[in-house]
């Protein structure tokens, strides 16, 4: 799945829509995102505002700097707990599965993802998708920047378990 959805974000040219609730991706997959914001390409991506794991929100929200800067737009979800793992690409490719954008799935983790390419289905995901942005709230740069001491401690007590997660 890690190469599948490489590839998927390298070929956007117009939209990637991303909801994951354990949202840890690597160096690689991070400048791949920020590659493709930086070339038009709009992506957003859709994380739970409350999470059942404060260390792993915590780890996830250490790197949203890099993907801020770089125009992604990132959204929190606000009306309920988020469990749900799907990517749209350009409103033709899409993915649905168990598949988090972490470690652990990608190389630990036995996971099962469907990927489609259906126009059909894959905007009513982005329908969806953009639906639950009504429900969310947009992470600014600045609010990033601006986060708390205890949650900057928080990141920095990740980091030796980052590969972990």
């Amino acid at each position: 799945m890690y190469v599948v959805f490489l590839l998927a974000m390298t070929s956007a040219r117009r939209s990637i829509y991303i909801t994951n609730p354990y949202f840890l991706p690597d160096d690689k997959m991070i400048d791949t995102l920020v590659a493709t914001a930086r070339r038009g390409v709009r992506v957003v991506v859709l994380l739970p505002g409350a999470i059942d794991h404060n260390l792993v929100r915590q780890a996830s929200r250490s790197e949203l700097g890099r993907l801020l800067e770089a125009g992604v737009e990132v959204y929190e979800y606000r009306a309920a707990m988020l469990h749900a793992k799907t990517m749209v690409v350009d409103g033709r490719w899409a993915t649905v599965g168990s598949t988090n954008l972490d470690r652990r799935s990608f190389a630990l983790n036995d996971e099962l993802n469907l990927v489609m390419y259906n126009e059909t289905v894959a905007r009513r995901l982005e329908r969806v998708f953009l639906d639950d942005l009504t429900r969310s709230r947009q992470v600014t740069y600045e609010q990033w920047r601006s986060r708390s001491v205890v949650s900057r401690f928080l990141e920095f007590l990740s980091i030796p378990i980052r590969n972990q997660m």
